[in-house]
């Protein structure tokens, strides 16, 4: 496995299979684990956000959600396996957490309902795993929900809050909740749950899942106007735009507020 930066942003360049080893050997390992799954959009995002971009690249693991991201490696002469979709990720690893049998799952955000939904539909489709609790997102007071989930005994949190405060979620609480490995799913609970259908695989395959998502969901446009100002960025820095991680470069940043 391989760590890169595009943009100034982390990412490892590893397979499926390589992504949830690592978050299985974090179950092991007595601290919070923050999982990301980036895409273009956080990308741009990131660029104009110091804090989201040292968010991401405080990370423990980020994975390339987003054809663009293999695109652009590619386009660096990088080779990146594979791209690791957020919502195959956590069900896959929901898979292997039924097969453990001990660690508990908490499913944290998305509308009144729906999380518990999402549950469901991973319990039927992974018997033996074990929901330790749910709760949506619509909360004012994050104690009693860091309470709740220390006291169901999770060790997996999988947070739906959207981006920036789902994965701020994790690294502010992870610790005090008392989970050892914690993701951001975006809108994963909406697709497991039922409530919003997944692109047919021809649409996966042609890499436009954004394009199926986006004529399903009108309001997504404009956030997808970061992808052709993401292109452009991209095609712009040359073969520069993806570069081998520099920890310490990206530290030094991170200290000059």
């Amino acid at each position: 496995m391989q760590t890169y930066q595009l943009l100034g942003v982390k990412f490892q360049a590893l397979t499926m299979t390589e992504a949830l080893d690592l978050m299985e050997s974090y179950l092991q390992e007595e601290r919070p684990h923050l999982v990301v799954t980036v895409g273009p959009e956080m990308i741009m995002r990131a660029q104009e956000d110091e804090a989201f971009k040292r968010l991401i690249n405080g990370a423990d693991l980020v994975v390339p959600d987003g054809t663009g991201v293999l695109w652009a490696a590619a386009r660096c002469g990088i080779e990146v396996p594979e791209r690791i979709a957020g919502v195959e990720l956590i069900e896959k690893f929901a898979a292997r957490l039924a097969e453990r049998g001990s660690e508990g799952l908490y499913l944290l955000g998305s509308a009144p309902g729906v999380a518990e939904k999402a549950g469901e539909k991973l319990q039927a489709l992974y018997p033996g795993l074990r929901i330790a609790g749910v709760h949506d997102g619509y909360f004012k007071e994050e104690e009693p929900i860091v309470a709740a989930i220390r006291e169901s005994g999770a060790r997996v949190l999988y947070v739906a809050l959207g981006a920036g405060k789902q994965e701020s979620f994790v690294e502010r609480q992870g610790e005090r909740a008392g989970i050892r490995v914690g993701v951001g799913v975006g809108g994963s609970f909406d697709v497991i749950s039922g409530l919003k259908k997944r692109a047919p695989q021809i649409f996966i395959k042609l890499h436009l899942e954004w394009l199926y998502r986006a004529l399903g969901e009108p309001s997504r446009w404009r956030r997808l106007l970061a992808i052709p100002r993401f292109m452009a960025l991209v095609w712009s820095k040359g073969k520069g735009a993806v570069s081998l991680w520099r920890p310490e470069e990206n530290m030094v940043e991170a200290n000059t507020d």
